[in-house]
């Protein structure tokens, strides 16, 4: 497997690890905020490893058009989740923003299966 590959399924991995351990502590408690922040950190760091060292790759090729779909879907889903997450400090911790991140998470996992069955096969084809 690809080493950039590797790396990104693993910050998958990684990322969806960490949103699950927000659950279970919950919002309401520190442990479930820092948690929620390290998931923004790793998020941030997965995103940019996309957008340089992916996106380009698959832009030169035969797959330009299929790497800008997902390129513009991860942006606005992107601002979702970060939009959530600075909210932490100022929206009421209530039900309704516990099934928030319930929606993100299940977002999340559709989007990283989507990447990981028809993107990440594109960009190993080409032998990057």
């Amino acid at each position: 497997m690809n080493t950039l590959i590797n790396e990104l399924k693993k910050d998958h991995e990684q990322l969806l690890k960490i949103l699950q351990e927000t659950q279970d502590l919950g919002l309401v408690t520190d442990a479930g905020r820092r948690k929620l922040l390290e998931g923004k950190k790793l998020l941030s760091d997965h995103l940019q490893k996309e957008d340089t060292k992916l996106y380009p790759v698959l832009a030169k090729s035969g797959s330009a058009i299929t790497a800008n779909e997902f390129a513009v879907e991860m942006k606005g889903l992107t601002g979702s989740i970060l939009n959530f997450i600075n909210r932490l400090e100022t929206s009421k911790n209530d039900m309704e923003y516990a099934k928030e991140l319930g929606r993100i998470v299940s977002t999340l996992k559709m989007r990283i299966r989507r990447e990981e069955i028809q993107l990440y096969p594109l960009y190993e084809k080409m032998g990057a």
